[in-house]
């Protein structure tokens, strides 16, 4: 029989195994960017459905308008257009001041909701153009507030019958600091609500405060601070 030197033997072994294991290794990372790939798919038909729905409701929203405006006409109610177009004009401003809010995320959230929510009406006061994202805060404070507090008062909210409460959004920049002011209109459950709002925001308030909190029996106020950074 021939004779084989030991190391030729280990060497091949280790050549085996270095194969086998780049095999495996390549094969893994095959499947790891299909599923990657596959998920980032799925990533972008949500955005684009998403997309969809806000330019539905926009275009649902304009469609009313025009009827109202067509209804006036031929009822020759031409007293009532003025007016009418004055609250047009204004709700396009609302919707050019959201827009410009400057953080992209913020905005997406703010529009998505008021598109899907049927158990909470969003509504966002902002009667002068605000850039949020210049602001001398920490990054995604305000958003993550903004959600919380939203999705908290959701959660809470007492909807039934098909009505829902409506939840006004204000910004309000002062010389030290940014004011989240919250004000819910609609039943609710107040002893869960300010529970959930105190296990949720205040527990970790370390850069931003609690302004203000008032509960009634169908309105509730929250107003946040957020100091500037010096």
């Amino acid at each position: 029989m021939m004779f084989v030197e030991p190391w030729i033997v280990r060497g091949a072994l280790l050549l085996i195994i270095v194969f086998c294991g780049y095999t495996a290794f390549k094969l893994e990372a095959s499947r790891l960017e299909e599923k990657w790939s596959q998920e980032l798919r799925q990533q972008e038909q949500k955005a684009q459905q998403q997309l969809i729905q806000v330019i539905n409701r926009l275009r649902h929203d304009w469609m009313n308008d025009t009827q109202i405006l067509f209804g006036y006409i031929q009822l020759k109610k031409f007293d009532n257009l003025q007016p009418y177009m004055e609250k047009i004009k204004m709700t396009m401003q609302q919707e050019s001041n959201l827009s410009k809010l400057g953080i992209p995320s913020l905005i997406a959230f703010l529009l998505l909701f008021r598109v899907q929510s049927k158990s909470l009406e969003l509504e966002v006061e902002l009667d002068q153009e605000i850039n949020l994202g210049q602001l001398p805060l920490h990054d995604g404070l305000i958003e993550r507030l903004v959600r919380q507090t939203v999705e908290c008062v959701q959660e809470h909210a007492a909807a039934s019958y098909g009505e829902s409460g409506t939840l006004s959004l204000e910004f309000d920049v002062q010389e030290d600091g940014l004011l989240l002011d919250f004000v819910y209109q609609g039943p609710y459950n107040r002893e869960q609500l300010e529970k959930a709002l105190k296990e949720t925001l205040l527990s970790r308030a370390n850069s931003y405060s609690l302004e203000q909190s008032e509960w009634q029996e169908e309105e509730a106020v929250i107003t946040l601070r957020l100091p500037f950074r010096t």
